[in-house]
């Protein structure tokens, strides 16, 4: 697994460059976690190179979501909003990682190829995801 990765034994996360995030799946896109991530992405901006979405986890979460203007908050700050549906969750339409790119992903698991053929997923919480879009690495800092 370390390999296919492209990991060492012991190497730490933090500061691992990514290319894509993914905030959605029907586990870890409710209004809470929308909630959640959009505070950490307002006012800031998703790094250059990095592209990021937010797939909401029904029409109902989406609608209540934009209601509170949290799409806003996402799209000012250079996410995708996109409709909900599975996404970059299982990687079976157009939105899936490119062999060897990288992603911070809130789908709720994870095996070879599930979101790309060659493509490298670390699975995190919104919050934690959001933060990687700012910053362009893994991380766990403000």
């Amino acid at each position: 697994a370390l390999a296919y990765m492209g990991l060492e034994p012991g190497q730490k996360l933090e500061g691992v460059k990514i290319d894509r995030v993914f905030i959605g799946s029907c586990t870890n896109s409710r209004i809470e976690d929308l909630r959640a991530a959009a505070e950490v992405a307002k006012g800031k901006h998703v790094a250059q190179g990095v592209r990021a979405m937010v797939v909401p986890g029904s029409g109902l979460i989406r609608a209540q979501a934009e209601e509170e203007g949290l799409d806003k908050v996402f799209l000012d700050a250079g996410f995708e909003w996109r409709e909900p549906g599975c996404s970059m969750c299982l990687g079976m339409n157009p939105d899936i990682l490119k062999p060897g790119e990288r992603c911070a992903s809130t789908s709720n698991r994870n095996f070879e190829g599930r979101q790309g053929r060659g493509g490298r997923t670390h699975l995190m919480s919104p919050v934690l995801a959001a933060k990687a879009a700012i910053a362009g690495v893994l991380t766990n800092q403000a």
